[in-house]
């Protein structure tokens, strides 16, 4: 099972060219994609859709979108909505989904936009799991661990929570009302992976939040309730596998991109790398490949 996280900056890539066919190239073989900075017709990126348009390209992927920017528009004389942000898509059928939106900053002297996290829960060859794609705050590391601990409270209190639709409808005369119960959703399952751009790195508060303290004795020291970082599970170091690139050439820069699992899919983990040679968007796409 092939996963894997990819910043598209809105099909922009480092030429400056929207080519949402090439951010498509870039996914190919992909099983589960988590995507952000995606959008639905903005003029910059040619009013199209795009998620849509990149799941119809991979072949008809399952997808849903969880726009956290969603505003009125008129496209040549038809309702549309400007829309913005994650978005998940799957080889495989999306049983339920949900966004959480998170609190937002508005300074006054900096741009800043409406944030979440999006849930989709997929029916993998390794059993139902929880997928989660965000991306954090780039605006300070106080905004990032506020969404670094909202996103790991959501994961924490998902079995309490239940379902998308749970628990037994009554009607005003303390009647059940069977049309609640058209196809029940399946069980909140214990497994889930979260990836996005994070816009931290290992050495940053939110990631010990996320992944577990480090001790000087025994490494990150991984929460039973928490996530491993699938990078290093796979055998790779913490500062190592930039994701945003500094310069191209080089390819030197920092690693704020990640693939992050509950513990119990540590033990599957089988790869993990960064895909270098895209030039798309101004990050590089990151890949787990999870055995079964």
């Amino acid at each position: 099972m092939r996963v894997v996280t990819y910043n598209i900056q809105f099909g922009r890539g480092r030429d400056g060219r929207y080519d949402i066919d090439r951010t498509a190239q870039a996914l190919e073989g992909a099983d589960i994609v988590g995507l952000q900075e995606a959008e639905a017709y903005w003029d910059r990126s040619g009013n199209i859709h795009q998620v849509e348009h990149i799941a119809g390209a991979l072949g008809d992927y399952h997808f849903v979108y969880g726009a956290t920017i969603d505003i009125h528009k008129t496209v040549a004389g038809v309702h549309r909505r400007r829309q913005f942000g994650n978005a998940v898509l799957s080889r495989w059928p999306i049983l339920t989904t949900r966004t959480f939106l998170f609190p937002k900053l508005s300074p006054l002297n900096a741009h800043s936009i409406q944030r979440g996290l999006t849930e989709a829960t997929i029916e993998t060859p390794l059993g139902v799991v929880r997928v989660y794609t965000s991306h954090f705050s780039h605006l300070c590391t106080e905004e990032r661990i506020q969404h670094a601990q909202l996103s790991l409270d959501i994961h924490r209190r998902a079995a309490a929570d239940g379902t998308v639709n749970s628990g037994t409808a009554i009607t005003d005369n303390a009647r059940i009302d069977p049309s609640w119960n058209e196809s029940p959703p399946p069980a909140v399952p214990p497994s889930a992976i979260l990836m996005g751009d994070l816009n931290f790195t290992p050495d940053d508060p939110p990631y010990s939040l996320l992944a577990g303290p480090r001790s000087s004795g025994y490494g990150r020291l991984v929460r039973p309730d928490g996530f491993v970082d699938t990078w290093t599970v796979a055998g790779n170091r913490e500062e190592d596998g930039p994701t945003l690139y500094r310069d191209m050439d080089t390819k030197r820069g920092i690693r704020i991109d990640y693939i992050l699992a509950t513990p119990d899919l540590a033990q599957h983990v089988k790869s993990a790398e960064v895909l270098t040679d895209t030039e798309a968007s101004d990050h590089q796409p990151v890949a787990t490949t999870f055995a079964e």
